[in-house]
């Protein structure tokens, strides 16, 4: 059974986007970055031979909000069958197509094909509460650009000023993961959880980026819905050829994201202005008209030119909930 993985007292966070931009970070951690993060920790640990049989031993989600005990899961791609009581219908689909998070109880209802009805005070930005948690609640994260200077190493080149975006979290509020592992694995993959957390996650780590504390909560059972007859994803998934056909796309509701970057998780700091390979991925939240299970695949982004360059491992591996829809 797979479990959750929260990460508290999380410091200023700033996800990089691909292109070098510093003036906006990525709204989502996503779950090919988690796994190849944790990969990269157990190589500094000195076992580099097996990455990728590690990668392909556990699937993980991408990171989701919580605050306090209230986890919160992404929304189905397409449109959620939710009415809000207290408004209108025109404002009311304008409202709904900002949320991005949805809070476990309600989640779980949608997933399992009934019809929400709300009060507009449980819409909170890009979060739809419970309706009990909507005194309690404060936003678990906001962003703040910060203007910073480039010093060159050159004597008497000139600085030049960028700027930075941050996320900062609620002293009460974090990101969690949920982790599909053997149980003999389990104790390792948090371990590696948290030296990732006293190394950092994503960009400035050298300056206390990402840092943050492990939590292993409780076991979470994502087999909840009865007459399941479509997949949804929790993570990132890179479909292997078979599978592509299977899917049915012309029938699912999803969204491609291109996976790339610089090799920023490279030991040799040679190498960390290079870019990776890119592929595209099926993103979070996307809906197929099937349940059959899906395998996903691990790629090797390193570049073609330098065959002397270790390899750069991404997962596809999917994370997937069975869901209940009327039509897709």
């Amino acid at each position: 059974m797979a479990i959750v993985v929260k990460l508290k007292h999380l410091s200023p966070l700033h996800i990089g986007t691909g292109k070098e931009n510093y003036d906006f970070s990525s709204s989502v951690l996503q779950s090919d970055t988690i796994s190849a993060a944790l990969a990269a920790m157990r190589a500094q640990k000195g076992k580099v031979d097996d990455l990728k049989d590690f990668m392909e031993s556990f699937a993980v989600s991408s990171a989701f909000p919580y605050y306090g005990e209230s986890l919160f899961f992404p929304k189905p791609q397409g449109r959620i069958n939710v009415s809000i009581s207290d408004m209108e219908e025109y404002p009311q689909r304008k409202k709904l197509k900002k949320v991005k998070f949805i809070e476990q109880d309600l989640w779980k209802q949608l997933l399992c094909g009934m019809s929400v009805d709300v009060q507009s005070s449980q819409l909170q930005k890009s979060f739809l509460l419970s309706s009990g948690s909507v005194e309690k609640f404060s936003e678990p994260y906001r962003s703040q650009v910060n203007q910073r200077v480039f010093v060159p190493r050159n004597e008497g080149a000139d600085t030049e000023p960028f700027f930075f975006d941050w996320t900062y979290f609620h002293k009460d509020a974090g990101l969690f993961c949920i982790l599909d592992a053997p149980e003999c694995l389990e104790t390792e993959i948090i371990e590696l959880f948290q030296m990732l957390g006293e190394c950092g996650l994503g960009t400035d780590k050298n300056v206390g980026g990402g840092k943050f504390e492990v939590e292993k909560a409780e076991a979470i059972n994502l087999d909840f819905v009865e007459s399941a007859n479509a997949t949804m994803l929790l993570s990132l998934y890179i479909p292997t050829e078979q599978e592509v056909n299977m899917l049915n796309l012309s029938n699912s509701k999803y969204e491609l994201v291109q996976r790339g970057g610089f090799l920023a998780g490279s030991s040799d700091e040679n190498l960390k202005h290079l870019r990776k390979k890119s592929v595209y991925a099926f993103s979070v939240g996307s809906l197929f008209p099937i349940t059959n299970e899906l395998s996903g695949k691990i790629v090797d982004l390193k570049p073609d030119w330098n065959e002397k360059m270790h390899p750069v491992y991404r997962s596809g591996k999917p994370l997937v909930v069975l869901v209940r829809v009327n039509e897709l």
